[in-house]
């Protein structure tokens, strides 16, 4: 587990010193691209990257030879990051194609294995089978398809986190208006401090002290984030953590931004000022690419999205610190997260989805860590749809944004409650695998309902006669209703 937390600390460096810490950053930057570089070519070659303990060596004249491997420290979770990603791509994409049904476990293996460019033989670990050429062809083919649509991380945005090497930490000696100060040794430059300004959040931080500097580019220069590590305290709070519930389902969206099956409505509102924000920053885009220019030319651009993902934050981790105070989950089950909203402009979906999605699984990461709550992501297709007492699914169901009136069994509760009473009850349903297709989902309740339900009672009392999800079903039922000359009415 990941239990290092960062806390920005406020700095008062001078000109003089700033120059030399923003000098460093971009030498320390060129250092992770030409790493990333490297990386990606040792990648392509052999389809891995080098080990965790690498030689940096060639690396050292970017900015010394400590900074080359906290250099590389940092690159290589990134990319494996961004690997790791492209393998669940590349799983969605096998699991919803029509390849045959022996092909698909021989291109799991292979991308599991990240085997997409191996040369040797490649073999099936239960049945000893070796993977045909044909098939590794058509999964390095896969791959490469899905690489293309993303580009590679940027590993000239990394921000340097440096160790006791590099940077160190100290009280002042004498009165001082610092409450730290901050000593760099850069190479070939002396070594110079700059005091630091801590806050409460800070100092009430429980939790061991990292001798760990990060070093944040700005608009203002640069910030100064000191590392905390958390994993006493947290297992500290794991033990003292006494669940009340089993499992609590949420639903999230942009009208409610979080709902649960126990009824909570959290965040409404969220979407009027996400609709604020779009009216500005759709106006500052459309002026600035008309006049030539790009939008993050924009300060007043910058400063809006900086807003947007700052207040998609703040939401999100107060929405769930209130429902694990108030619910005490023993687990938590979650759609597979996707933040997209009609009425919003593109632009302003694509900063919500990348935002978003990374705010949420940190924070339910956080509370795997903090509390020993795990998350399971399930199944977003159809949770709008599907009734969360007979598991009929309808696209008539959900009459409006808010409210949801089963066709079938006449249960009515406000939408993205039921939403989540459905995602909590895929958990248990076995269909809690989050790559499920969404023809596979429409598959599986369709064929379940039908199970429980195999008779119609009439056009008037069964909605699956015109239902288009249920249109295999309705055939035949029609064909049985007009057997025994019953109207079947549309």
């Amino acid at each position: 587990m990941a239990t290092m937390r960062a806390d920005t600390i406020r700095h008062s460096a001078n000109d003089a010193k700033a120059g030399k810490i923003m000098t460093f950053v971009g030498n320390y930057r060129e250092c992770c691209a030409a790493i990333a570089t490297a990386e990606w070519r040792t990648f392509n070659e052999t389809g891995k990257f080098s080990g965790r303990f690498a030689n940096t060596s060639r690396f050292n004249t970017f900015c010394g030879a400590a900074p080359a491997q906290m250099a590389y420290a940092q690159v290589r979770p990134m990319l494996k990051g961004f690997v790791s990603n492209r393998q669940n791509e590349f799983r969605e994409a096998v699991q919803r194609s029509s390849l045959p049904a022996d092909v698909k476990p021989m291109l799991h293996t292979i991308n599991s294995r990240e085997a997409w460019h191996q040369k040797g033989e490649v073999v099936m670990s239960k049945t000893g089978e070796i993977i045909p050429p044909e098939i590794r062809r058509l999964a390095l083919s896969i791959w490469r398809q899905i690489r293309k649509r993303h580009r590679l991380p940027n590993a000239r945005g990394i921000a340097p986190v440096l160790d006791d090497r590099v940077a160190k930490t100290a009280a002042p000696k004498h009165a001082s208006s610092a409450d730290l100060w901050a000593t760099f040794k850069f190479k070939g430059v002396s070594a110079f401090s700059i005091p630091l300004h801590t806050n409460d959040r800070w100092r009430n931080r429980e939790g061991k002290r990292c001798n760990v500097i990060q070093i944040v580019p700005n608009d203002a220069g640069f910030g100064v984030r000191l590392i905390t590590d958390m994993a006493e305290a947290f297992e500290k709070s794991r033990a003292e953590y006494a669940p009340r519930s089993e499992r609590l389902g949420i639903d999230f969206g942009l009208a409610t931004l979080i709902a649960t099956d126990r009824g909570d409505l959290m965040g409404r509102g969220f979407l009027d000022a996400m609709r604020r924000f779009d009216r500005q920053i759709s106006g500052i885009a459309r002026h600035r690419m008309r006049s030539g220019g790009k939008p993050r030319d924009s300060r007043r651009y910058r400063d809006l999205v900086t807003r947007v993902r700052g207040l998609l934050k703040t939401r999100i981790n107060t929405a769930l610190n209130r429902l694990v105070e108030v619910h005490a989950p023993h687990e938590i089950a979650v759609e597979r997260l996707d933040f997209r909203m009609p009425g919003l402009s593109r632009r302003l979906n694509r900063i919500i989805t990348n935002c978003g999605r990374a705010v949420f699984r940190a924070k339910l990461q956080d509370l795997e860590e903090r509390f020993g709550i795990v998350a399971h992501e399930i199944p977003s297709p159809y949770t709008s749809q599907e009734c969360s007492n007979c598991h009929y699914v309808d696209r008539r169901n959900r009459r409006s944004q808010s409210e949801f009136l089963c066709r079938s069994c006449g249960m009515q509760k406000h939408a993205d409650v039921n939403a989540a009473c459905t995602v909590k009850g895929r958990r248990s349903a076995g269909l809690g695998d989050k790559f499920l297709t969404k023809g596979a989902v429409l598959a599986a309740l369709v064929r379940r309902f039908c199970e429980r339900r195999p008779r119609s009672q009439g056009a008037a009392a069964d909605p699956r006669l015109t239902n288009p999800h249920f249109r295999a079903w309705s055939n035949v039922a029609r064909n049985a209703l007009e057997t025994q000359g019953l109207a079947v009415c549309a």
